[in-house]
C-alpha cells in the first residue's frame, strides 16, 4: 500500500542521503500539473536529508514552462527522467560505484544553484550540461540512451494504439444496446489516440 506521508525510497550512501519517488502516468493522460508530481510533498519528506529526487518518464515532463521546475529549483528537488537514470546506471557499470556516487552527488548539488524559474530549457540545460561535463565517457552513453528512449516511446505508443484500435473495433461490432452500455464505461478513445500520437521525448535530451 502506498504511503501518503513518506517517499517511496530512502537512500543512505557513505557521504550523503536522499529520498526519492517514481511517477508514471497513462500515455493517454491529459496535461499533468505540479500536484501530480508532488514536488512540494517530497521536499517535506526529506526530514533532514539534504537531497530529494522525483523520477518520471521523459515524455510526460513539460518541455517549455511549468511550475514543476520552479518548485524543484526553489525546494532543491531533483526532477529526473527514467532515461537519465538509465544513463547513470550505465555509467556506474562502466566507471564503478564510487564514480557513480560522485556523479549523482554533482547532479544533486547542481539543482540549488539553478536560478528559480518555470523554464524547462533553463532547468534541463543546466542538468544536462552537468551530466555531459562529468566524464568523457558520458557522451557515448548519452547517445545510446537517447536512441533507446526514442525506441521505447515508439513501442509504448504502438502497444497503446493497438489496444485502443481493438477497443474501437469491439464497440463497432456491438448491437445498439450493447454499445450504449459500453459507452458508459469506455469513452474518449479518439481523444486518447490523439494524445498518444502527440507523445515524444520532448527534446529534453537535446537541451545541452
Amino acid at each position: 500500500k502506498e504511503r501518503s506521508d513518506a517517499a517511496d525510497v530512502e537512500v543512505f550512501a557513505r557521504n550523503y542521503s536522499f529520498v526519492a519517488d517514481a511517477k508514471s502516468f497513462r500515455l493517454s493522460r491529459t496535461a499533468k500539473n505540479q500536484k501530480d508530481f508532488k514536488v512540494q510533498a517530497i521536499d517535506g519528506w526529506k526530514r533532514g536529508k539534504p537531497y530529494a529526487m522525483i523520477v518520471c518518464p521523459i515524455y510526460q515532463l513539460p518541455n517549455t514552462s511549468s511550475q514543476i521546475y520552479h518548485q524543484a529549483t526553489t525546494r532543491n528537488v531533483c526532477v529526473f527522467t527514467y532515461s537519465h537514470l538509465a544513463l547513470l546506471l550505465a555509467f556506474s557499470k562502466k566507471a564503478g560505484k564510487t564514480k557513480a556516487h560522485e556523479f549523482l552527488t554533482k547532479i544533486f548539488k547542481t539543482i540549488p544553484v539553478i536560478n528559480p524559474s518555470k523554464s524547462a530549457v533553463d532547468y534541463w540545460t543546466t542538468v544536462n550540461k552537468t551530466i555531459l561535463s562529468f566524464s568523457k565517457n558520458i557522451e557515448k552513453l548519452w547517445n545510446i540512451e537517447k536512441e533507446a528512449s526514442s525506441e521505447s516511446i515508439f513501442l509504448a505508443k504502438e502497444e497503446a494504439l493497438i489496444y485502443l484500435a481493438n477497443e474501437r473495433e469491439k464497440i463497432m461490432r456491438m448491437s445498439h444496446q450493447e454499445a450504449l452500455l459500453e459507452l458508459i464505461k469506455v469513452h474518449k478513445i479518439d481523444s486518447k489516440i490523439k494524445i498518444i500520437n502527440s507523445i515524444s521525448d520532448n527534446g529534453l535530451f537535446t537541451i545541452k
